[in-house]
């Protein structure tokens, strides 16, 4: 069945598209080119985008978020389709690379990493919170398709600096760290639940902070204010990673 009718964004920053233009979600940094609306537009869905920057698995299921409703409120009976990008808050990573970022600037080391054990918890608890949401999902809008997607990979490997990542090698290897430990437990909750994953990690491989400027699909510490996030050529092409998904789905096609 084609897919039509209502879509509904749920996520972070990275699903926002924060940073690729002006903010159109009254303090969300949400972008009017993010991935969402680009698919959106492409396969003509009627879009709810409630996607805003610092938001936990925790504001897309139950909690307000500076006043704002839960995202799962934005799903209803007649949605069709529902992406999430999130777990990145959860697990300290964005809220870490900046703070290694600025200690790079005052050529200290990266305070505050999180600990093997500490990491490790806090993906149990993002598993978690994902199985919840999915099934509420689920119960919420029956006929909706619902889409995990990745986080893209933002450093090099093997770990390095270079003219866009002041953060040093030995850091930059710890928060791949973070990265890793996020999109495993990503996948594993989409996995577990049984609906659709689109592997963005393993897409973005060469097109870290530290590729070419035509290569790239990440701002570095070049860039002010929104450091380290996709920019416009990655949020397309995260956009592409979901209508090549859902055109498979469409298809018949394993997705």
């Amino acid at each position: 069945m084609p897919l039509t009718g209502r879509y509904v964004a749920m996520g972070s920053s990275f699903a926002a598209g924060s940073g690729t233009g002006p903010d159109i979600g009254s303090g969300c940094q949400r972008a009017a080119d993010n991935y969402p609306h680009v698919v959106a537009k492409r396969f003509g869905l009627n879009l709810v985008d409630v996607t805003c920057a610092g938001a936990t698995i925790a504001n897309l299921f139950d909690t307000p978020q500076d006043g704002r409703p839960a995202q799962l409120d934005a799903v209803t009976p007649d949605t069709r389709l529902v992406t999430i990008t999130a777990g990145g808050n959860d697990l300290d990573y964005s809220a870490a690379i900046q703070r290694c970022m600025e200690a790079a600037r005052a050529s200290k080391p990266c305070p505050g990493l999180p600990a093997a054990t500490d990491l490790g918890q806090a993906a149990v608890a993002l598993h978690s919170g994902l199985v919840r949401l999915i099934g509420a999902l689920r119960a919420d809008a029956p006929d909706a398709r619902i889409y995990i997607l990745g986080y893209p990979r933002i450093f090099p490997d093997p770990p390095a600096t270079c003219t866009d990542n002041i953060i040093s090698a030995a850091d930059t290897g710890r928060l791949t760290s973070i990265g890793l430990v996020l999109d495993a437990t990503l996948r594993r909750s989409a996995a577990d639940t049984d609906v659709s994953f689109v592997d963005v990690y393993t897409a973005s491989v060469g097109h870290d902070v530290c590729a070419s400027s035509t290569d790239r699909w990440l701002n570095g510490s070049d860039t002010y204010g929104i450091y380290y996030h996709p920019n416009a050529t990655g949020v397309a092409r995260v956009a592409d990673l979901l209508a090549e998904a859902l055109e498979h789905r469409e298809s018949g096609q394993p997705s």
